[in-house]
């Protein structure tokens, strides 16, 4: 193992946490990154102890990508290689994210994902806050999918182990309760991709909107809430809060 290989797992395995944490202080402190509040209810202080207990596995991708890189998986290097692997990995999380996500939330397997839905409000840390079998299927079918892949073209592990820095960004600011998009972003950009008022829906209602990066599957799968465009511009344009967690709004 490479000195550089060394230092990407070591933040592959933090970035997660003091993401949620820099998010967490920037509501906190009230900067004004997160001035448009998507739910105007408080996030209680036992949420956030048990988002934290729960977070302590979460770190087990980096074992994994580890585990990926002593096997010998992955083994291309070069820019090129980085830049498809990178691309590759981003549209199987979003097949593998929407499909696993979807089929835990069958009565079958709620059982799975029920830690995650607990947060009701959601928070930075809500990101990081799954069950332990939970992030080890969702781990183990990002690797092990991308495993699959490597066999019919060469990977780099570099591009494999940087979407999940990039996704562990992303993902704990997708999980705040404040929008830190502009009024232009759902012109334009949202229409393909999601936002944190998108994801904020799912927690409150339950079910719906179950893509992570992109609207794409939800809106070919019809499991989009209709009013997601409409709560966005009233969190974001109108600056005006939800009240309830299970508030509507119309166009």
């Amino acid at each position: 193992m490479t000195a550089l290989e060394a230092t990407v797992l070591c933040l592959v395995a933090v970035i997660g946490h003091l993401m949620a944490l820099f998010w967490l202080c920037v509501e906190e402190y009230e900067v004004d990154l997160s001035r448009d509040r998507i739910y105007d209810l408080p996030i209680k202080d036992p949420q956030v102890r048990r988002e934290l207990k729960n977070s302590l596995h979460t770190p087990m991708h980096a074992l994994i990508l580890m585990a990926a890189l002593l096997l010998g998986l992955f083994d291309a290097r070069g820019l090129w290689s980085f830049v498809y692997t990178l691309v590759l990995t981003a549209l199987w999380a979003e097949i593998w994210h929407y499909a696993s996500h979807r089929a835990m939330h069958l009565k079958s397997l709620h059982w799975i994902h029920a830690e995650h839905h607990r947060s009701r409000l959601s928070s930075p840390f809500t990101a990081l806050s799954f069950s332990f079998t939970e992030k080890l299927i969702f781990d183990l079918g990002m690797i092990g999918g991308m495993a699959l892949v490597g066999l019919l073209l060469p990977l780099n592990w570099f591009g494999v182990a940087m979407w999940f820095v990039f996704y562990l960004i992303i993902n704990s600011y997708g999980h705040a309760n404040y929008e830190i998009r502009g009024e232009t972003f759902m012109r334009i950009k949202g229409t393909v991709l999601t936002s944190t008022v998108y994801h904020a829906l799912h927690h409150s209602r339950y079910t719906g909107n179950y893509g992570l990066g992109t609207r794409v599957l939800d809106r070919l799968l019809g499991t989009e809430w209709p009013d997601a465009e409409a709560v966005f511009d009233r969190v974001v344009i109108e600056k005006t809060p939800l009240t309830g967690l299970r508030e509507r709004v119309e166009r």
